[in-house]
């Protein structure tokens, strides 16, 4: 049935009592309003391509107005006179892959497969944590530089620039992989985002700051992070080393442990000093168990200290103290008692001397006393220097 259509008559329009009926607009010819029998009004056109009628489903009235869907059905017919065929077009558009495929793929055929458990858990993380459930059935190419930002700035407000940055980070990683996996054409969005600057953290712990760490371990219940933190500032592991060492890789005798998955990607043979013997010989896992911190958990071993250390480090009295500035305490330590770097780097297992490098600065301190007593001896005057005294 071919009508002027309007707003008025498209909203007096009774459902039919069976299937549906298209009302034809005069003023467009090929787009029509569908009207179903449960009262649903689609926007379609209708259109020849290679000879052969098409039909097209255009949107669904109100939310697509007859405005909209004249200019619409417009640029769609359009289409079709130059060689294109709009419903071809569109089926391809439903085909294309969404992000949650993304997300899925980069698990299994990377992250998995090339990335150290720690920094798998973190990948399922910030994929759950940081991305818009919106973003879930979106086309990876509907995805845009302004979308990016506008996620990246939103992070960073509520959570900070390092998550921010780690986000934008990885959503870049995974779309230069959809690129390369054909899932993605064109820029990658998130290749030019600014990320936030982010400074470095030269936190550890004082002398006083660590007796009072020292106290609060004490009341800690659990035996586990009683043992765990000592065990972690004596011996600068990372926060997931001493989590997954089995007794196997402990051997009290030759007083060493070794650390089967690191960071660096290798295992780290490190001595143990006689007050972390201490507390190996002690702890109730010891000629019980595979593991040295045994747990419920899937693994069977501990997995995630962060609660644990917010108990005591709240106890302590230090809550800015991360677990990871018990490594930072460490290196710190050997560096002010004047040990080198590259026997440092050795200690906490570092790939690159740079790494070891950040310490550096902390050994301004015995230098400064040496340049003091020098300078006051060249300010003394000739009849005071050490070379007017011999």
């Amino acid at each position: 049935m071919r009508t002027n259509l309007t707003a008025t008559f498209i909203e007096s329009r009774r459902a039919p009592e069976k299937g549906q009926i298209t009302y034809w607009d005069t003023k467009l010819r090929g787009l029509g309003l569908r009207l179903s029998q449960g009262g649903a009004r689609t926007w379609v056109a209708s259109y020849r391509f290679e000879g052969r009628k098409r039909w097209l489903t255009l949107g669904k009235y109100p939310i697509l107005s007859l405005a909209d869907a004249r200019e619409l059905a417009k640029l769609r017919l359009a289409d079709a006179m130059k060689g294109t065929d709009p419903a071809a077009a569109k089926a391809h558009a439903r085909e294309q892959a969404v992000f949650d495929d993304l997300a899925a793929a980069y698990m299994e055929r990377h992250s998995r497969i090339h990335k150290r458990p720690r920094s798998v858990a973190d990948d399922e993380y910030y994929l759950a944590k940081y991305i818009p459930a919106g973003w879930v059935r979106r086309r990876l190419s509907s995805l845009t530089r302004n979308d990016i930002e506008r996620l990246h700035t939103t992070i960073g407000r509520e959570h900070g620039p390092y998550a921010a940055n780690h986000t934008v980070r990885l959503l870049r990683h995974m779309l230069n992989l959809a690129r390369d996996w054909q899932m993605l054409q064109g820029e990658n969005p998130a290749s030019r985002v600014k990320l936030f600057k982010e400074q470095r953290r030269e936190r550890y712990l004082t002398p006083e700051e660590l007796a009072r760490v020292n106290t609060a371990l004490l009341q800690e219940p659990d035996w586990r992070w009683r043992a765990y933190f000592p065990l972690a500032l004596m011996l600068g592991t990372r926060r997931t080393e001493l989590c997954m060492v089995r007794w196997e890789n402990v051997d009290l005798a030759q007083r060493t442990v070794r650390l089967p998955e690191t960071k660096a990607g290798r295992p780290h043979l490190l001595p143990l000093p006689a007050p972390a013997i201490a507390i190996l010989e002690t702890v109730p896992s010891r000629g019980n168990g595979e593991w040295v911190f045994p747990s419920d958990s899937a693994s069977g071993h501990i997995v995630e200290p962060a609660k644990a250390w917010q108990r005591i480090r709240k106890r302590a009295g230090v809550p800015d103290v991360r677990i990871h500035d018990l490594r930072h305490t460490l290196a710190s330590w050997l560096v002010a008692q004047g040990f080198n770097l590259p026997l440092i780097g050795r200690a906490l297992n570092h790939s690159q001397v740079s790494t070891t490098e950040r310490y550096a600065h902390i050994a301004l301190d015995p230098v400064r006393v040496a340049l003091e007593q020098t300078a006051a001896l060249m300010m003394r005057g000739p009849a005071e220097s050490p070379a007017s005294a011999k």
